[in-house]
C-alpha cells in the first residue's frame, strides 16, 4: 500500500498539533513547517482538510493557527485518513470489463472485501492518543530533539 505524501503530512501535522496544543497552546503554522521540514504552503492545503473535518479548530489573526478539537482518545484513524484521502480506506474490488467471471467474484468476495474491512476496523481503533503516545516513547531523550522524529 502506497500513502500520497499529503497523507503522511497531515497525519505528522495532527500529531504535532496534538502534543503542542495539550496545553491549550495554539500551533502555528510555520513551527509545524520548522519541526518537520514541511514546507509551509503544502500545510496550508492539508490542514483545512482536517479542520473541515472537524479533528482541528483554526484561530485567525496574527497569534493565529490551531489546536486539536476533541480529546485524541475521540478522533480515530479512520477519521484522519478519511479527512485526508477518501480513498484509502473505500471498498477494494477487481473491476474487469468482463462481469460474469466467477473467479473475479470470488477474489473481490473472499479477498479484498475481507482485507478492506479489516483495514476499516484496524484503522477505528487506533486513536491520535495512540499515535501521540507512540511518538513519544520513541522520541530521543532530548526534548527539543523530539519533534523532529515524529
Amino acid at each position: 500500500m502506497r500513502i500520497s505524501t499529503k497523507v503522511e503530512c497531515g497525519i505528522i501535522a495532527l500529531i504535532d498539533i496534538a502534543i503542542n496544543s495539550a496545553d491549550g497552546e495554539i500551533v502555528t503554522v510555520s513551527s509545524i513547517a520548522e519541526r518537520h521540514n514541511i514546507s509551509v504552503k503544502y500545510l496550508e492545503q492539508i490542514l483545512p482538510l482536517l479542520r473541515q473535518a472537524n479533528l482541528i479548530r483554526s484561530q485567525k489573526g496574527s497569534r493565529g493557527g490551531y489546536v486539536i478539537s476533541s480529546s485524541g482518545r475521540d478522533i480515530t484513524f479512520k477519521d484522519i485518513l478519511n479527512a485526508l484521502d477518501i480513498n484509502i480506506l473505500s471498498d477494494v474490488t477487481f473491476d474487469l470489463p468482463e462481469k460474469n467471471n466467477g473467479y473475479v467474484d470470488a477474489i473481490n468476495g473472499f479477498l479484498w472485501k475481507d482485507m478492506t474491512e479489516y483495514m476499516k476496523k484496524y484503522a477505528e481503533k487506533i486513536t491520535l492518543a495512540d499515535a501521540v503516545t507512540r511518538c513519544r516513547d520513541a522520541a530521543p531523550s532530548d526534548a527539543d530533539e523530539f519533534m523532529y522524529y515524529i
